[in-house]
């Protein structure tokens, strides 16, 4: 499966670094990334690939993340793999839920296309703190795009390169377009393989806040009020604590959270 794969990909290649604007050094890099996506077994062999993506076109950040949208809840995330993005703009971001509220985000999760971010916040009417935290951390221009997952079609994954300069043009969404659905199904692999685990489930501080409330068998009203918070977000956070830690009830969050690490039972 994975040599007929690579063979697909091989042809495709050729005949597209004649027919589009990638170079036959542009076919052979992809080649090159294509191939590590097909072994990748663990997280390690999918940060060594962003390197090679590098010599393609100019990014400094870039993370990875699987997840879906859900009308009701919003933009849930499951897992992610942070290679570059600042750990300051990530404790910011998730602490303040705004991958709630991130209008490329949830396009992302929609649609499944190729985003510049200033492009799209400007066609969504989102230039709003989110960018600005993005600018206080040098994410001057972003690029998205994500692949439905095939196996479960409702969930997909989001592919985020930024930097202070990108390159917005056909040859940048070609790469993209060609090499990001290997990289799902190479994230899909490792998380697949890795889940659940203590290092995979990372929760943001709200997160956190809610599942101690949940450890003391507080309800979701109680925890509403104590945190300050609508009930509605106090529930949409239980559910995307169980999306992370693989449970489907209340007491299997804390059970499994306790087995993980991630709080103590006294």
């Amino acid at each position: 499966m994975n040599d007929e794969r690579a063979e697909i990909g091989t042809s495709s290649l050729k005949s597209s670094a004649h027919n589009s604007c990638l170079s036959g050094t542009d076919a052979i890099t992809l080649l090159e990334i294509i191939h590590s996506t097909i072994s990748c077994k663990m997280e390690a062999d999918f940060r060594a690939l962003f390197p090679k993506i590098q010599e393609l076109f100019p990014f400094e950040f870039v993370i990875a993340a699987t997840g879906h949208y859900d009308e009701r809840l919003g933009t849930v995330l499951g897992n992610y793999v942070n290679i570059s993005f600042p750990d300051g703009w990530m404790r910011e971001y998730m602490s303040r839920d705004y991958f709630q509220l991130d209008a490329v985000l949830k396009q992302n999760f929609t649609i499944y296309e190729v985003q510049n971010w200033s492009s799209a916040r400007k066609r969504l009417h989102r230039l709003d703190e989110i960018t600005s935290l993005g600018m206080d951390f040098g994410l001057r221009e972003c690029c998205t795009h994500g692949v439905r997952s095939a196996v479960t079609g409702e969930k997909g994954s989001m592919f985020c390169f930024a930097g202070k300069a990108m390159e917005k043009n056909r040859r940048a969404e070609a790469i993209l377009k060609y090499v990001v659905p290997h990289l799902h199904m190479a994230l899909s692999h490792i998380s697949g393989t890795s889940r659940p685990d203590a290092g995979t489930a990372v929760l943001s501080s709200r997160e956190k806040d809610v599942l101690d409330w949940l450890k003391q068998g507080k309800s979701s009203w109680d925890i509403s009020v104590i945190l300050d918070i609508s009930e509605r977000t106090v529930n949409f956070h239980v559910y995307n604590i169980m999306q992370k830690l693989g449970a489907t009830n209340r007491p299997q969050i804390v059970a499994i959270a306790a087995r993980l690490g991630l709080i103590g039972i006294e």
